[in-house]
């Protein structure tokens, strides 16, 4: 097997069991064991636990980035483009191997001492509100920050109820979307 493949499975196999059950239950023995590499090899490629978990939230922030983009570049207006993004996580929720948001687990797992795993996740997270606030800019919405900050929130609390109640075939966003719809409709006109 070559090295490079070696090392994709350890990101996969990590990425799938932190996902699934969280940074601090799952150890290196266990990544080591369901990836069948040598531990040598594991720690070739990631020097520590603390590594690989900064590796894999990279990797994974660098998907997420463009899996949204690609979604929104079929959207035409801002506002479909934000619809985009509700859509986008709603394909996301039905994911039969959707556990949550690694990016939320990091950030409730990872205390100020682990400064860098925190900062991946805060810019992550960061990001998306961006995305969403030029977006609103566009639409020249009143307030735009607030009310992207306001759809973030919205949009991590759809996915952590997704994870806690694991809706058989996903959970549909329509009302959502639309109580966010009216919002920015009304927020154009008014001082929301």
């Amino acid at each position: 097997m070559k090295s490079s493949s070696k090392k994709e499975i350890i990101y996969d196999t990590a990425t799938a069991l932190f996902a699934q059950h969280g940074f601090h239950s799952i150890g290196i023995d266990r990544i080591i064991s369901e990836s069948n590499v040598a531990k040598m090899t594991l720690y070739k490629y990631f020097p520590s636990k603390e590594h690989l978990i900064e590796s894999i939230l990279i990797r994974r922030d660098e998907q997420l980035r463009s899996s949204i983009i690609q979604t929104m570049d079929e959207a035409t207006t801002p506002l479909e483009k934000i619809k985009s993004i509700f859509l986008w996580y709603e394909k996301w929720f039905e994911q039969p191997n959707f556990y949550g948001c690694m990016f939320i687990k990091a950030s409730e797992e990872f205390s100020q001492e682990t400064p860098k795993i925190r900062k991946i996740s805060q810019d992550h997270k960061q990001w998306l509100t961006d995305v969403v606030e030029n977006l609103l800019i566009s639409i020249e919405v009143k307030h735009p920050a607030s009310l992207a900050n306001f759809i973030m929130v919205t949009l991590d609390g759809l996915t952590v109820n997704a994870n806690i109640f694991a809706y058989e075939g996903g959970m549909k966003l329509d009302s959502s979307w639309s109580f966010v719809e009216n919002l920015i409709v009304q927020s154009k006109n008014t001082n929301f």
